[in-house]
């Protein structure tokens, strides 16, 4: 594996600067975040918003627009919807968010997992085992009825969601260990070579060295996080190098920007900006 330690332990220590409060808050700006908040507020049942959140984050890749769409017509779906006490409501919601146009591409095989998960019983086992259920077991049993294993990339995001959830509802994050693995997707890729932590975007070395520097930033806080809460930061920032063509510059006004909304001070955001670009070209 090809990494850069000086580059990962810069990296690391700028994200611990934010503190553990200014790195909760790139999850407050996740496209989640607001579907979440809404279907709360217009449905009783946790235990069926969190399945719907669950289910539809395993169809969250190769969308025929981006995440924020994904999310907000999702939440539009819902809005015609009278109530969500049932499996059946969860599976009418998520039938007709199917039909809508983010979900274009790859639509039968994304529907083809959702069958799986229905057949393969994970919906029953989690209303009845929520809330009391080890995020753990939930974990498993999600990996196991989509037929593959827990650190893949829609597995993981999944269980981002339902972390994100219980923050809402509760008030605290899951008690999910800090060294799960990052979702490795193209935005994930894109900053560890912006950044400089890899020599080489195979997903082993980008895992690895994201690993490294949440390892580190957890070195630097009084109160640990685990890599989902990296993956936050990474995706928001990736999403806006990409937006702008990979360009310095462009990249980090737009970053300041964005860090600013989030709530960072002027300072911490540059010096975010900053460390998240520095292998860019001009």
């Amino acid at each position: 594996m090809s990494m850069s330690q000086d580059r990962i332990e810069k990296v690391a220590d700028t994200v611990a600067s934010l503190g553990y409060d200014g790195i909760v808050e790139f999850d407050r700006a996740e496209p989640e975040w607001g579907f979440i908040e809404s279907a709360l507020e217009t449905f009783d049942s946790e235990g069926h918003v969190a399945l719907l959140s669950i289910l539809a984050a395993t169809e969250d890749y190769q969308l025929a627009g981006d995440a924020q769409r994904f999310w907000r017509t999702l939440e539009e779906t819902i809005q015609e919807r009278p109530s969500l006490d049932s499996k059946a409501a969860v599976n009418d919601v998520l039938g007709e968010f199917m039909e809508e146009p983010v979900n274009a591409r790859l639509s039968e095989q994304k529907q083809s997992r959702l069958v799986r998960m229905e057949k393969n019983g994970f919906s029953d086992w989690f209303l009845e085992e929520y809330p009391g259920v080890d995020p753990i077991r939930v974990w498993e049993e999600l990996a196991d009825a989509l037929e593959t294993t827990q650190e893949k990339k829609t597995v993981v995001l999944a269980m981002k969601i339902y972390d994100i959830f219980n923050l809402i509802v509760n008030g605290q994050y899951l008690a999910l260990p800090t060294d799960v693995p990052i979702p490795c997707d193209l935005q994930v890729k894109r900053v560890a070579r912006a950044s400089g932590i890899v020599e080489d975007e195979s997903t082993e070395s980008v895992m690895q060295a994201w690993a490294d520097v949440i390892s580190r930033v957890n070195e630097n806080l009084d109160k640990p996080v685990s890599m989902l809460r990296l993956d936050s930061i990474v995706w928001q920032a990736g999403q806006i190098i990409s937006q702008n063509d990979d360009r310095k510059e462009a990249s980090r006004r737009e970053l300041v920007e964005h860090f600013q909304e989030v709530g960072l001070d002027e300072e911490i955001a540059t010096g975010l900006a900053h460390e998240l670009t520095v292998n860019l070209a001009e």
